[in-house]
């Protein structure tokens, strides 16, 4: 072979051997750059890490900032889509939204207001007859339709979108007036104290549906129906004398709320409700007789009532 065709050899296969390594460091670069595993979050965050266990609910990661090694877990609801590497070839990409929700526990307690809806008119005309004058039975009454009243429930979601479960709530109200009472015979006047406290107890089956709000559903509006037994307890307490009325009914409550997340496990929120009962027969006791009584249908006791009030829900098994 002649000298100067080995000079011009040798350049040329030190440039081969040079494009070669750059071609693997290229290929090694997008092989290492595909097969990292990574997740998307709903708000469009990218979090580049090794996915070590998934749950219905919750992703747990391993990833390293600046050379230090952290763990980590996000829910499933704030995540859009997550990458990650089987053992063989490939790269599996999943939809978060496909991870749905088996099954929760949720345990909701509410406390607030409550005003009865019904008119007082006919109970304010019958309360004048006894002596007293019109204004002190208006704010008697005015009194008597404000109370508080607590809630509670514990429902299994399902589908993240709905669930079943019981309710129970209570209600619980007072009036009290002083003046000069008519005892209903021509010759004596009473001063004395009419007192009121009124007890109403419900319990029922509880449907329910749930919207989460916003790219990252901190916020959930719901709204639930319920079906159930009222219970009645009025202690009434007038001439040193005590009567007790009691009687049930069939109930209804309808609700709309709104929760923030504060954790995957707990949520604040508060709602609006509206609730119908109305007796159609009552017992009532002195201590000493009972007796038994159906209502006329104009004198109907409506218990019907709009409330409002604020609450913790907490969750339940929500792995």
């Amino acid at each position: 072979m002649p000298r100067h065709l080995k000079v011009c050899i040798k350049p040329n296969y030190l440039q081969m051997k040079k494009s070669l390594l750059i071609a693997l460091l290229i290929t090694a670069f997008f092989f290492d750059l595909a097969g990292q595993e990574r997740i998307i979050t709903v708000s469009n965050d990218t979090i580049e890490c090794r996915i070590t266990r998934i749950t219905r609910n919750m992703i747990y990661f391993d990833t390293s900032v600046r050379g230090i090694k952290t763990s980590g877990r996000i829910p499933v609801r704030d995540v859009y889509s997550y990458y990650v590497m089987p053992t063989g070839m490939g790269v599996q990409v999943k939809q978060a939204e496909e991870e749905t929700l088996a099954g929760s526990l949720r345990i909701s307690l509410n406390g607030g207001m409550a005003y009865l809806t019904a008119s007082s008119d006919q109970a304010e005309e019958a309360l004048t007859g006894f002596g007293v004058t019109p204004a002190k039975a208006k704010a008697y009454y005015k009194d008597l339709k404000t109370g508080w009243y607590g809630s509670a429930d514990a429902s299994w979601i399902f589908n993240r979108k709905y669930g079943i479960g019981l309710k129970y709530k209570f209600f619980n109200t007072g009036a009290a007036t002083e003046g000069y009472f008519d005892p209903g015979d021509p010759f004596n006047l009473y001063y004395t104290t009419y007192t009121e406290n009124i007890y109403v107890n419900y319990g029922g089956v509880l449907l329910s549906g749930f919207e989460p709000l916003g790219s990252r559903n901190l916020f959930t509006l719901y709204s639930s129906f319920s079906a159930g037994i009222t219970f009645y307890r009025d202690e009434t307490g007038v001439f040193s004398e005590a009567v007790l009325i009691t009687g049930k009914a069939l109930g209804m409550d309808c609700t709309f709320g709104l929760d923030y997340r504060i954790t995957p496990l707990i949520s604040a929120g508060a709602e609006l409700s509206f609730f119908a009962s109305t007796l159609r027969s009552i017992n009532f006791t002195d201590g000493e007789t009972e007796q038994s009584q159906e209502l006329e249908k104009e004198n109907y006791e409506n218990l019907s009532r709009m409330e409002v009030s604020v609450g913790i829900r907490f969750y339940l098994w929500n792995k």
